[in-house]
């Protein structure tokens, strides 16, 4: 009996026809299905983790009000609270689900105020800096990254590279990138296979490197401009 050795399909990226992103992942391990549903799945506890506070805080707000009419501090709470659940929803529609995404520098700011514990400075891009298709979806994830790798808070600052290109800096205590990044912006299968195993907390690493690839954008890290001082600056071409 002769056994049939099983060829890999290589990876491939590129927009489907509905306008998303698709990442064929034929050939890596177990079945595509089974890894789309486990992908799916940490999608699924990210948006969870990302909603979670502000629910939190609109359904406290409520139950306060229900308990007690008098307690006037309670709907402005929770006003304020639905608010940012709005606009955290926003947020994460445009960078996950495509669609109504950022054509320029001030409409991307406008969307990253939802950014949890960090700011966007655009100084050095200026807010008429328009952006080729698929580009604002892109910074939005490098931006919720960048949320991720600032634990402390702080901020991330775009600047202008060549006539498309942007730089993505992190300002911050504790500032550090992923530690694959490198690689998983060099390979959409490593990012794959990370993404794979990753927690849900740790899926916007993978996430971000996987739709530079399926957009079919040049994102890479640049040189430290002081050695051992911060986080290197991510440097983006669009396609």
């Amino acid at each position: 009996m002769v056994s049939r050795s099983r060829r890999k399909r290589p990876q491939r990226c590129g927009p489907d026809h509905r306008g998303g992103w698709r990442v064929d992942i034929s050939g890596t391990a177990g079945a595509p299905w089974q890894d789309g549903l486990r992908f799916t799945g940490l999608l699924a506890a990210r948006l969870c983790h990302e909603i979670s506070g502000p629910l939190a805080t609109v359904a406290a707000a409520i139950a306060v009000a229900q308990a007690d009419p008098g307690a006037t501090e309670a709907l402005p709470l929770g006003r304020e609270a639905a608010d940012v659940l709005a606009a955290r929803l926003r947020l994460l529609r445009a960078a996950w689900a495509g669609g109504a995404e950022p054509e320029d520098a001030a409409a991307l700011q406008g969307i990253c105020t939802a950014l949890p514990r960090i700011g966007l400075r655009l100084e050095r891009l200026g807010p008429r800096r328009r952006f080729p298709a698929g580009t604002g979806r892109l910074l939005l994830n490098v931006a919720l990254l960048a949320a991720d790798s600032l634990p402390r808070g702080g901020t991330l600052e775009l600047a202008g590279l060549g006539p498309q290109g942007l730089r993505a800096t992190l300002h911050g205590a504790g500032a550090a990138w992923p530690d694959g990044l490198p690689d998983w912006l060099a390979d959409p299968g490593a990012a794959w296979q990370a993404a794979g195993t990753a927690t849900p907390r740790e899926l916007q690493g993978p996430l971000t490197a996987l739709l530079a690839h399926a957009a079919g954008a040049r994102l890479r890290l640049g040189p430290v401009p002081v050695p051992g001082d911060g986080a290197a600056p991510l440097l983006l071409h669009p396609a």
